[in-house]
C-alpha cells in the first residue's frame, strides 16, 4: 500500500530548474516544472523557446516521507514553501494544480504569474477557444484584456484573452 501523495513546492536555487526537473525525472519522481513556449525575437532571427514561467520553483508530487530525503539528493532543490513563518510546508490542493496545468497547455498566449495582489475585476469565465471553461476575473491592461486567477498560495496568474471569448458568470 503506497503512502498518499501531495504537490509542494519546491524552491530551486537560480538557474538550476531544469537540471533539477532532470534530475527528479531520472529517480522516477512526480513534478511539474511550470515552462511554455514563446517565440523569441533577436535581431536577426526569430526563435520558439522554452521559457520558465515561476523562476526558482518546482512543483513535486511526492508523500511526505520522500520530502525531506529530496533535498540532498537533488542539486539545487533546498527547501520547501511554508505556511507563514512556521515550518509546516504547503501542499497545493490537486485541483488548483489541474487548473495552473490546463492554463500553460492550452493557452496560445504567455501566462504570466504574480505574487502581487490585483483589483478585483468582473467574475467571466471563458467560453470559445482553447481555454474555454476556465473560470476568473476579468481584468484591463493597457488595451489588453486578461483573465486571471486567483491561487491562494501560489499567487495570480493571469493570461491574455479576446474579449468575444468570455462571458459575465455568478459564483
Amino acid at each position: 500500500m503506497s503512502a498518499e501523495k501531495f504537490w509542494y513546492v519546491g524552491f530551486v536555487k537560480s538557474c538550476q530548474e531544469k537540471r533539477a526537473a532532470e534530475a527528479l525525472r531520472e529517480k522516477g519522481e512526480e513534478y511539474f516544472l511550470p515552462v511554455q513556449r514563446v517565440h523569441k525575437r533577436w535581431s536577426d532571427r526569430m526563435k520558439w523557446v522554452d521559457v520558465l514561467v515561476m523562476r526558482g520553483m518546482i512543483f513535486l508530487y511526492i508523500t511526505e516521507k520522500r520530502r525531506i530525503p529530496l533535498l540532498s539528493e537533488i542539486y539545487g532543490l533546498y527547501g520547501y514553501m511554508t505556511e507563514g513563518g512556521t515550518y509546516h510546508p504547503v501542499t497545493v490542493p490537486p485541483d488548483e494544480m489541474e487548473t495552473f496545468k490546463f492554463m500553460l497547455s492550452q493557452s496560445a498566449m504567455p501566462v504570466s504569474v504574480t505574487q502581487q495582489p490585483l483589483h478585483k475585476g468582473e467574475k467571466v469565465m471563458v467560453v470559445r477557444g482553447p481555454l474555454c471553461g476556465l473560470k476568473g476575473e476579468l481584468i484591463d491592461v493597457g488595451k489588453r484584456k486578461r483573465v486571471i486567477v486567483r491561487f491562494p498560495l501560489l499567487g495570480t496568474a493571469s493570461v491574455e484573452v479576446p474579449l468575444e471569448n468570455v462571458e459575465r458568470i455568478e459564483l
